[in-house]
């Protein structure tokens, strides 16, 4: 006769099934913790507390117990997984929005918060057991698993990224639906980088803009009606002293031009006339020389 179990006082509601799930198959075999624990090779207080404590017990402790009772083993980490997951949330006090779905994934944003929940739907299982789990050293480095798993960073090839989906035992069915959520994210990430690109340049462009009306305004020697404004390399804008600009366009923009020189012509010059480039001085006929005085 088995003595009876104590009162369940979690508040954890997956853990609670587990429990229940741990106790019904122990009183189907009708065995004392004792017993129990020579077949699973435990502890019968580390038994007692798996199936009556109010903190999820360690994995190896739950598939112990299955075993002893011939319970399925897959289903015992299941409900194990549900258990640490939902322990994983009351510690964060159920802040955050739920992950969404890989069909849903638009965004880095989307994309860490789902591979975050993948590893807590997983067991929130220790660095080294992922990286084992990836596929042998250097396939997911633990400093790299760290990283993604903190938010930190993501997969930087769909190669890691698989081998991440592989750590966190998600089934192989589901890997086209993740692997595209994956590319999405990044090809998202590389349209923000090139319109960050353009807002840049164009801050860039207003302060070289800035900057050249303020030169204008200080040149009084002489009289400048425009200027070209060159912006890394790339961007011309031609700015007229009222402010207005306008910017070229590629086949408008200034080229490197071959000095010619054109033939030299005989100019004759006429009286009372000048020649561009020439100053004209009259000059009248010589005077007949002067009778000597001596």
């Amino acid at each position: 006769m088995c003595r009876p179990e104590k009162p369940l006082t979690t508040s954890n509601k997956a853990l609670r099934e587990l429990q229940e799930w741990l106790r019904e198959h122990r009183s189907r075999t009708r065995q004392g913790y004792r017993a129990l624990a020579v077949r699973a090779g435990c502890h019968p207080t580390t038994l007692q507390r798996a199936a009556s404590g109010d903190t999820v017990p360690k994995l190896q402790t739950v598939l112990n117990y299955a075993r002893a009772c011939d319970a399925p083993p897959e289903e015992a980490r299941l409900l194990w997984r549900r258990a640490r997951y939902e322990q994983t949330r009351q510690a964060r006090g159920g802040r955050g929005l739920p992950a969404p779905r890989p069909e849903f994934i638009r965004d880095f944003v989307d994309l860490s918060a789902a591979v975050q929940d993948l590893y807590e739907k997983a067991g929130s299982p220790p660095l080294r057991t992922l990286e084992q789990r990836a596929g042998g050293f250097g396939v997911l480095p633990r400093s790299t698993a760290h990283r993604i798993v903190t938010k930190q960073a993501m997969p930087h090839s769909l190669q890691q990224f698989q081998a991440y989906l592989r750590a966190c035992e998600v089934p192989e069915a589901d890997w086209p639906d993740w692997e595209a959520a994956w590319t999405r994210a990044w090809r998202h990430e590389k349209n923000d980088d090139v319109a960050l690109q353009g807002l840049i340049r164009h801050e860039q462009l207003r302060e070289a803009m800035e900057k050249a009306k303020s030169d204008m305004g200080r040149l009084t020697q002489r009289v400048v009606e425009q200027v070209t404004v060159v912006v890394d390399g790339k961007d011309e804008v031609v700015l007229s002293r009222n402010g207005t600009y306008r910017r070229l366009l590629p086949t408008q923009r200034s080229q490197p031009r071959t000095a010619r020189r054109r033939p030299a012509q005989a100019s004759r010059l006429l009286p009372g006339r000048s020649v561009q480039g020439q100053l004209a001085i009259p000059i009248g006929e010589p005077e007949a020389e002067a009778p000597a005085l001596f």
